[in-house]
């Protein structure tokens, strides 16, 4: 595996014929949150909502009108609003009794088909890109608020929600509905409206709105991790991280020098720090407190000797922290 956590499946020399090498990027320090139980429930609430909105647009737009779903993905929230066009139609939802809001994103472009069609028109592309008008966007809220009828009754096997509209924005820039790191999950949708407007529209959740619903989730389907391989795999990757090394540091408080003092430091100097003799020092790793040590000597090397645990593992007893203190020597710094 590549040092830049890129996997590659090779099945050049073990495939059949004709299967190509295939690369995906993997971050891990954004692990996906969402596993195949979840996948499979939100899509099929999903294909639900969008068989019912295909039925509700089709009759009151006198239109054929089809909608799927095309992927489900898991981005941060800055990601999300950074693809949007501008402008665009964002209706803010609110998804009682779930907390926080989620997001309905219709294209202009389509929006003003649906009006076109809705006025008696032809559905029409129009012919620059602009903001809806109020009577427009009137127009939209209503197919919006019907909308969101369906979406309930498709949650209904998995949550009893009353979602509506609390807000309209047409900038995504000025949505700020959440912290650009936070971690949204994204339903992308296909419109096909006759034969006059194909487009993308798209549901966004928080993660932390959808959290409850996702552990209602396992809890149907049972516990994760219950398959033997599946164990088995966790296991090994477990026994991998352990052997993992760190660089454990021992810090004292810090002490304030003037620039001039430091100018003037000379060999055998003797510089007082800020920390005082009695008190028990931190150990640190990756900037992470874990532990109270006191300076001590193992041999003819400086060691730290354990004496609280700041963070303990679940499940961890004495024995792990009496293997810290026989076995990790720390700098002092």
């Amino acid at each position: 595996m590549p040092h830049d956590g890129t996997i590659t499946d090779d099945n050049s020399t073990s495939a059949p014929s004709g299967r190509a090498a295939r690369t995906r990027a993997f971050d891990f320090r954004r692990p996906n949150k969402l596993n195949r139980d979840h996948l499979r429930h939100l899509e099929i609430i999903h294909e639900t909502f969008s068989g019912q909105l295909s039925t509700l647009l089709s009759s009151s737009l006198r239109s054929v009108c089809g909608m799927s779903v095309s992927s489900i993905e898991e981005l941060t929230y800055d990601e999300y609003v950074r693809d949007m066009p501008i402008p665009t139609h964002l209706s803010v939802l609110s998804l009682d009794p779930l907390p926080g809001v989620g997001i309905f994103q219709l294209p202009v472009d389509a929006a003003m088909v649906m009006v076109d069609l809705l006025l008696g028109g032809q559905g029409l592309a129009p012919t620059r890109h602009r903001a809806l008008t109020d009577i427009e966007t009137g127009l939209i809220r209503m197919i919006t608020d019907r909308a969101l009828g369906e979406l309930s009754y498709a949650f209904e096997s998995v949550a009893e929600i009353n979602p509506a509209v609390v807000g309209i924005e047409s900038n995504p820039q000025f949505a700020q509905l959440a912290a650009p790191s936070d971690m949204v999950i994204v339903i992308h949708l296909t419109l096909q409206i006759g034969d006059v407007c194909e487009t993308n529209l798209s549901l966004c959740y928080p993660y932390a709105t959808l959290k409850p619903v996702l552990t209602d989730i396992v809890s149907s389907t049972g516990q994760p991790g219950t398959d033997p391989d599946a164990i088995a795999a966790r296991e090994r990757i477990a026994a991998g991280l352990l052997d993992v090394p760190v660089q454990l540091s021992v810090t004292f408080e810090p002490v304030m020098v003037r620039g001039r003092d430091i100018l003037t430091l000379q060999a055998g100097d003797v510089l007082t720090l800020g920390h005082p003799a009695t008190e028990d020092l931190t150990a640190v790793v990756d900037g992470v407190p874990l532990f109270e040590v006191r300076p001590a000597r193992k041999g003819k090397r400086v060691a730290a000797q354990v004496v609280t645990s700041l963070r303990r593992t679940p499940g961890a007893t004495d024995t792990a922290t009496d293997h810290v203190t026989d076995h990790w020597s720390a700098r002092e710094h």
